[in-house]
């Protein structure tokens, strides 16, 4: 009765060892599922492509490096350019911010074609512009409200906001930065994100919760970004010894050339 509850809530040292001992435990049961393989932008790709011939969902590739909600600049073009390399077709791109480029839409017009060396403005390493030619296919004014479980109800603005396309592959440019974390982005320049066969995000995590449902598969590529997410990339000096780097990966050996 009320001693079993006292104990549950830890209130003793031994009800509150037994709790987290049954926590770490979940944690290393499920270890194997967070251990996603990361990939570069054309294996990403490559894969992206061979799961959607027949698929009827689109498949997701996060963008996690250049995820703006971690302190990405969200204008590498590390992905998009693997898409155009690769020949991807009925793809998206959400959402890169080149507010020159939006501008460049907006003043050309819809229908237009404009040439411009897209994104790579913020000094990120292995990030440069994408010298392309672009249709400007839709404008907006950038203002939109969310929709979505994870960040529904927000009032959006982008600034000047275009979608452009570059041999099949479409990009959202905005002239603000924001995670792709909500399907109202896609919406509100005419593209139904369900109806995609490729759609590259932005984002880390909070893409999850609306476009993992509507997924084929989530692959999680490692293109040029400020948000380094492979913790073997970190000159450690105080980790302990047994510490993984990654999940199922090797333990951490102190003075080792990842230490």
């Amino acid at each position: 009765g009320q001693r079993d509850h006292v104990e549950r809530a830890g209130h003793t040292q031994a009800a509150a060892d037994r709790a987290a001992d049954a926590l770490a435990s979940r944690i290393v049961a499920h270890e194997p599922d967070f251990a996603l393989p990361l990939l570069g932008p054309d294996e990403a790709v490559q894969q992206a492509m061979g799961l959607a011939e027949g698929a009827t969902r689109p498949v997701v590739i996060s963008d996690t490096q250049d995820n703006p909600g971690c302190g990405g600049s969200s204008d590498t073009t590390g992905m998009l350019e693997a898409l155009v390399r690769n020949g991807a077709r009925d793809a998206v791109v959400a959402v890169l911010c080149d507010a020159e480029a939006a501008a460049a839409a907006h003043d050309a017009g819809e229908g237009a074609r404009i040439r411009r060396a897209l994104g790579g403005k913020t000094s990120v390493p292995g990030s440069r512009p994408f010298e392309v030619e672009l249709e400007v296919v839709r404008l907006t004014d950038g203002r939109f409200r969310t929709i979505g479980s994870c960040v529904g109800g927000r009032e959006v603005n982008l600034g000047r906001t275009a979608m452009l396309v570059v041999n099949g592959v479409s990009v959202i440019v905005s002239s603000q930065r924001i995670q792709a974390n909500d399907p109202a982005i896609f919406h509100h320049v005419g593209l139904v994100p369900e109806d995609q066969k490729i759609l590259v995000l932005k984002s880390s995590v909070h893409f999850r919760a609306d476009f993992e449902p509507m997924a084929e598969a989530v692959l999680v590529a490692v293109a040029p970004g400020a948000h380094i997410v492979d913790p073997r990339k970190f000159a450690y000096r105080r980790l302990r010894r047994g510490v993984r780097l990654l999940p199922c990966g090797p333990e951490h050996r102190p003075g080792s050339p990842l230490s």
